[in-house]
């Protein structure tokens, strides 16, 4: 259930994402042209080293794979909707869920370093993880090389000594460097390999006695070590957000990283690197879940998504099939972050004997066979021509000369793109070898945009791909117009948010505005009426027996006050006629919706308003 009140998170791309990626990022940084080794210097200030171009292949490659595997791949198990990858740290909790799941599977004297000897990976086929990961369509692999558990899978004396015990694949558990192994698997296929690294670790002894020691007898020489074994494409650095970017000294680490390391041009890195610096500062910027960020992600910096297919990055055995996206879900994701620029890193999580689930391998290759027919609307592609505003029907991605739409289900007998101004020489589905012609339309009279006829069946169940071969560069009009009926529709992907609570969010019916709590928080619309007199009001929303209140409507110097009676549910929308207004003349104006600040007031979900020609 989708409610103002309780946000699902396995809810994307229809809640998660689509309700965070509200407007455009920070701008974009220049992309690398050449593919020569750079000379150039930086220095240990964030100016220089953002200054660093984003590589293109990363840009390109949109589609990548993350793997949470280590000694938490032993027990395996968190409540649902939380991370397994927490075990260690949940386990601190005497009365909490983990602690008695522990107790009572393991017995309470059971330590959790001693599930690192049964960490043993003796199934592990890097030759095998390779293969599905290049049938997946993934063009990258990220793995957990130190979880904030401070397991090293790779030969890290530095974890060894600074635990006391045996603490890293090669000298116990699998007693082989799982790292380097799958890395060589991956690069041998083509595909670009790199790996997450948390700067803290919860319980080593040095990080808890002395945090600079730390720092700089363990932190720094881990990480010098495993840059310099691997050579990586891509570090997904973690863990950070205990001190600042200074207190880790994290710009002058980058720059030994950009400069002398030998990783090359071909690094990229993200955004956590203090606990400032999350869409600020580093290479590309993060969301995590759809959330978790510091910034508004949508076009403009490159960005990336990452969640696994259930609630969590790491195997848990406690969740069920309910609990994993289907295909069409993943894949939907996919290409609703791509067309909102970014990338996803989509999470597996393999067991302790180093099998990947078969759940999770048929959910990679179902997103394989699409990508193989469907993938160049994804990969090398831009974000679509409306930019960061939902559509309740699917996504848009780009190239030079072309629109991908993608549609996620069909919105009726016609796909209508409203405001779509550039001229369409062709139409057709990806899909479809011969290319046949799709018919494309104008929109109505006194209109403008595209109407296009859908089939009574889209060609895939999951997402079918149109292609819109247009002259130039896509170009789109947004603004709001008064429709060739009178009417005007201010619907809630169009609408201006004031506030830091507002989300826009999807169902199968739509886009509302949700998390609509804080009554000092408004929504407006500016548009365009060229026949002005009197209308009628009509909002749609929907909101829970126990909700309601008032609310304020304000066009220039006119005002009205409705009440938000109650609809049954947060998804049981109504559409109410809640007052009249007039306007004088042709011209541009823009309304606000204030709620009243009132008790009752416990928020509704909004669909959309609607302005009707009074009769």
């Amino acid at each position: 259930m989708t409610s103002s009140l309780i946000h699902s998170r396995p809810i994307l791309l229809s809640t998660a994402l689509a309700s965070l990626l509200l407007g455009p990022g920070a701008p974009s940084r220049a992309l690398d042209a050449s593919a020569a080794p750079s000379t150039k210097k930086y220095a240990a200030t964030w100016e220089s080293l953002d200054a660093r171009p984003i590589p293109t292949w990363f840009t390109d490659a949109k589609f990548g794979i993350f793997i949470h595997w280590g000694v938490y791949s032993v027990p395996a198990w968190s409540p649902k909707g939380s991370y397994a990858e927490w075990y260690w740290n949940s386990l601190q909790d005497a009365n909490g869920p983990t602690r008695k799941f522990h107790d009572r599977a393991f017995g309470k004297e059971f330590p959790y370093e001693s599930f690192a000897p049964l960490f043993r990976a003796e199934l592990f086929d890097p030759g095998r993880w390779a293969d599905l990961f290049a049938n997946s369509g993934a063009r990258y692999v990220v793995l957990t090389s130190k979880h904030h558990e401070g397991f090293a899978l790779w030969p890290s004396a530095d974890a060894s000594r600074d635990w006391g015990r045996p603490w890293n694949s090669v000298e116990t558990g699998p007693k082989r460097d799982l790292l380097g192994d799958l890395s060589q698997a991956v690069r041998a296929k083509g595909l670009k390999m790199g790996f997450y690294y948390s700067l803290y670790e919860w319980f080593n002894p040095l990080y808890k006695s002395n945090f600079a020691r730390f720092r700089d007898d363990h932190y720094f020489p881990q990480f010098k070590d495993v840059v310099t074994r691997y050579k990586p494409s891509i570090i997904f650095a973690d863990g950070e957000w205990e001190h600042t970017s200074a207190e880790w000294r994290s710009p002058e680490l980058l720059a030994w990283l950009y400069n002398d390391s030998g990783a090359g041009d071909d690094l990229v890195i993200n955004d956590r690197w203090g606990s400032e610096t999350r869409g600020k500062h580093g290479g590309y910027y993060t969301t995590e879940y759809g959330g978790m960020t510091g910034f508004q992600a949508g076009p403009g910096h490159p960005w990336e998504e990452s969640r696994g297919m259930g609630a969590s990055y790491g195997y848990n055995r406690n969740e069920d099939i309910e609990d994993y996206r289907s295909t069409a879900d993943l894949l939907r994701l996919l290409v609703g972050t791509v067309g909102l620029g970014g990338n996803l890193l989509l999470d597996i999580g393999p067991t302790a004997d180093g099998r990947i689930p078969v759940i999770m391998q048929e959910r990679l290759l179902g997103m394989g066979e699409w990508l193989k027919a469907n993938g160049d609307s994804v990969y090398g592609a831009s974000a679509g021509p409306y930019g960061a505003r939902p559509l309740p029907w699917g996504a848009m991605t780009a190239k030079p000369g072309r629109v991908f739409v993608h549609l996620f289900r069909r919105p009726g007998n016609t796909l209508e793109l409203p405001g779509f101004a550039s001229r369409v020489t062709k139409a057709y589905w990806l899909a479809d070898p011969a290319k046949k012609p799709v018919a494309v339309k104008a929109a109505p009279k006194g209109e403008t945009g595209l109407v296009i006829p859908l089939p009574e069946r889209l060609p895939d169940a999951a997402v079918s791909t149109l292609v819109l071969a247009i002259e130039g560069e896509p170009k789109v009009d947004l603004t709001i117009r008064q429709r060739a009926n009178g009417a005007v529709d201010l619907d809630a992907a169009a609408a201006d948010l004031h506030g830091s609570k507002l989300k826009l969010e999807q169902q199968a019916g739509g886009t509302h505005i949700g998390y609509w709590l804080d009554p000092a928080e408004t929504v407006s619309w500016t548009f365009t009426v060229s026949r002005p007199g009197a209308f009628e009001v009509g909002a749609v929303y929907a909101a829970e027996p126990n909700a309601g209140g008032a609310f304020t409507m304000t066009l220039g110097d006119q005002a009205f006050t409705a009440a938000a009676t109650p609809t049954g549910s947060w998804d049981a929308f109504q559409e109410k006629r809640v007052g009249r207004i007039r306007i004088p003349k042709a011209g541009t104006y823009t309304l606000t919706l204030k709620p009243q600040p009132h008790p009752d007031w416990r928020g509704m979900n909004l669909r959309a308003v609607h302005l009707l020609p009074a009769r």
